[in-house]
């Protein structure tokens, strides 16, 4: 069998639910969507399997602590990054689709079987837009609040140099 390694930054689309299958082990399944751009977007049913508890009363540790982990501090909005995970499809596959009552495609998905993720942005982190406010502005960028240190030295010829004296006359 290939080892297959899926590596992708995407937000997620719904707080994830966790639940029980029926030989009673622990599973966590959220959807989260990769996006080039606003045409181009690839839903994933995110699937983070942890284990059979053996105890009425069950740890972290036994339910397993990644998917305890996904289930309590993944939040709808979060920005997150899959490092190890593995696509599937259908038995023949190709992605699940959905159809509608006229039997138009409307939406694909993939089932991505997580193993390791982080948090790289939460969506409670992220400044609000409004819908006036533009995707980004210099303007509105103070040097305490930007993430971009001013550059210390510009050498003759440069191309920002350039750029500063023609824009700064």
């Amino acid at each position: 069998m290939l080892h297959q390694n899926f590596i992708a930054e995407m937000f997620v689309g719904k707080d994830p639910e966790a639940s029980y299958t029926p030989d009673g082990r622990f599973v966590v399944k959220f959807p989260a969507c990769w996006s080039r751009d606003a045409e181009e977007k690839i839903w994933f049913d995110c699937v983070v399997w942890g284990n059979i508890p053996t105890s009425d009363k069950p740890t972290t540790k036994e339910l397993g602590a990644f998917a305890c982990f996904v289930s309590e501090y993944v939040k709808e909005g979060d920005r997150i990054m899959v490092f190890r995970g593995r696509i599937k499809g259908t038995a023949d596959g190709k992605p699940r689709t959905w159809e509608d009552k006229e039997k138009v495609v409307r939406s694909a998905s993939l089932e991505l079987v997580v193993f390791e993720l982080a948090i790289t942005q939460a969506k409670a982190d992220r400044p609000a837009r409004t819908p006036s406010m533009p995707a980004s502005s210099s303007e509105d960028v103070s040097e305490e609040s930007s993430s971009l240190a001013a550059p210390t030295a510009v050498q003759p010829g440069d191309v920002f140099s350039q750029y500063v004296s023609k824009n700064s006359k």
